[in-house]
């Protein structure tokens, strides 16, 4: 990934998808990834935040899986660094739609988010921005999938249960939403919610409490 060259955008995309593979395997075990994540951390900067010569179909979604993936095997390899792309991890973790990707891009992305807290604080132009990042996200977990090749809004939207057999991490991104609304205080929460649809508000609200 480091060295690709932007003449094989296809090979880039699947090498950045190898490298999540690879972190699956080092769960438990981030040895072998210590040297190279500080330059891997680097590189998926720029594909997050859409800084990458890479213009490939794809690779949004994957850099978000793999990011989740690294984070996995040490929330430390990326914590240092989430403000600088917590906006767009946020942004490629709401398009996966491979099950074991997704739920593995938002695990990682709760154990970052916990080892450096003050990434909501520091990302994008105000604490708002951050929040209202992560909060479309997770709703993206209950967008129905007939919905997903559509360009419409939330507005009118009919939500979806969380699903059935991801309750664990159901109930880890309720605590992530709480823990922020408690950290960041009424004034900031406020600002974000009024923002919002009233279905998304209503979501979050029967949904994670909020």
């Amino acid at each position: 990934v480091i060295l690709a060259k932007p003449t094989h955008p296809s090979v880039y995309n699947n090498a950045v998808w190898s490298i999540g593979e690879i972190c699956v395997k080092c769960q438990g075990n981030p040895g072998p990834l210590q040297q190279i994540a500080p330059d891997l951390v680097q590189c998926i900067i720029a594909m997050l935040m859409g800084q990458s010569e890479f213009a490939v179909s794809g690779l949004p979604e994957n850099t978000a899986a793999t990011t989740g993936r690294l984070a996995l095997v040490d929330p430390n390899f990326v914590a240092a660094d989430l403000p600088r792309f917590l906006l767009g991890w946020c942004d490629g973790l709401a398009k996966i739609t491979d099950a074991d990707e997704r739920r593995d891009g938002f695990m990682g992305l709760i154990q970052a988010l916990y080892a450096n807290p003050g990434a909501i604080q520091a990302a994008g132009s105000s604490p708002a921005d951050a929040i209202s990042s992560l909060l479309f996200a997770v709703v993206s977990w209950h967008v129905p999938e007939d919905y997903k090749q559509s360009s419409g809004g939330f507005e009118s939207m009919m939500f979806q249960p969380f699903p059935q057999t991801e309750h664990e991490l159901e109930a880890a991104l309720g605590k992530l939403l709480s823990d922020i609304k408690t950290s960041v205080g009424a004034t900031v929460w406020h600002s974000v919610e009024k923002n919002m649809p009233v279905n998304v508000r209503r979501l979050l609200r029967e949904v994670y409490r909020l």
